[in-house]
């Protein structure tokens, strides 16, 4: 678990942005020297807390931003001090690693560079090459800290039972079951021919409703759904509110899906694919969870389990957090630093 969690709270705490790019006149406001002496100016930290301001509003302000400049200065001169450097090649692991994580979790092929680059632009706004150092610097800071402050980062995360309860107490209006149902089909194509499909649907349904087949045997003999056809035509769950599967499919599919009782076979539904003869074995309400019920009709982790995992990030959040500024304490109790003006 606490890789995920390092991962999580690392984008939370380190800087979010690229540096931009200042030009060669600009106005020192503080000196940083632990092995060598860095300015910040402040043409940086005015572009630096526009971008920062983008995000966060004017909840955030000059001073703390510059805090933020000092202690990345900070980090980069200690990690190059104490020998914590990466090889050109080891950068481009973490960046083919980081695209093959994205692919993942997107579905799609990020091979093309162009593609990389414009789902970078969109969730980071920076370039490939931006992004490779960005990452790069992330993955050395979680390493220093792990290195430096093992200790503050060795504590128990788990929280207790009853921060558990009390935080499902708390919030418990918001742990609900929407309303969904579990549903198998006999599907046919609407192919080149939408009124043949209809016809033959139309048949079999009429089949069915007579007790001439049941709708097992019809899924096995007339549907045209070949993965579905191996389990019984089942096609899993569906939530009411599932705006996919309504994008998908179409409202009409969805509403008429869920007119059905447990158990019932419905006639000919038309979906923007085919037409299907539906059957629902389960069909839920909407619920209030209990503390131990599945967070999901498929899932085996309970409510319960994930608060329990949600706190120990949060907890694992703040030790990292606290780690990191312990850090940076000790790394300005080393260095000389002179704000030549105040903000």
């Amino acid at each position: 678990m606490k890789r995920r969690i390092l991962a999580l709270a690392a984008l939370v705490l380190m800087v979010v942005f690229a540096l931009p790019a200042f030009s060669a006149i600009s106005t020192p406001i503080v000196r940083i020297n632990l092995i060598r002496t860095a300015t910040i100016t402040q043409e940086q930290l005015d572009e630096t807390l526009a971008k920062y301001k983008e995000t966060y509003g004017d909840s955030i302000d000059a001073a703390t931003v510059l805090d933020l400049l000092v202690a990345e200065e900070l980090m980069k001169q200690g990690m190059e001090r104490d020998g914590f450097i990466l090889t050109e090649e080891q950068k481009d692991e973490l960046l083919a690693s980081q695209r093959a994580s994205f692919a993942q979790e997107l579905g799609v092929d990020l091979s093309d560079d162009e593609l990389f680059e414009y789902v970078l632009q969109i969730n980071f706004q920076m370039d490939i090459a931006t992004f490779r150092e960005y990452v790069a610097q992330q993955y050395l800071t979680q390493q220093y800290i792990y290195a430096k402050k093992a200790d503050m980062l060795s504590a128990d995360v788990t929280p207790t039972t009853a921060q558990v309860e009390a935080f499902y107490r708390q919030y418990a209006s918001v742990f609900i079951s929407n309303e969904n149902v579990k549903l198998a089909h006999v599907y046919f194509r609407f192919g080149d021919d939408k009124a043949a499909a209809l016809e033959k649907a139309t048949n079999v349904s009429n089949m069915i409703k007579t007790g001439a087949i049941s709708f097992e045997k019809a899924v096995t003999q007339y549907s045209e759904d070949e993965d579905s056809n191996k389990v019984a035509g089942d096609i899993g769950w569906l939530e009411y509110s599932n705006t996919d599967v309504r994008t998908g499919m179409g409202d009409n599919f969805v509403d008429e899906v869920f007119k059905l009782d447990a158990g019932e076979v419905s006639g000919v539904i038309e979906s923007t694919q085919g037409y299907h003869i539906v059957k629902v074995s389960v069909h839920n309400p909407t619920t209030l969870l209990g503390i131990d019920d599945p967070v999901a009709p498929t899932e085996t982790m309970t409510v319960r389990d994930y608060i329990t995992n949600y706190l120990a990030e949060q907890n694992f959040s703040t030790l990292y957090q606290n780690a990191y500024y312990s850090l940076v304490s000790d790394l300005k109790s080393e260095a000389s630093i002179k704000y030549l003006t105040t903000v």
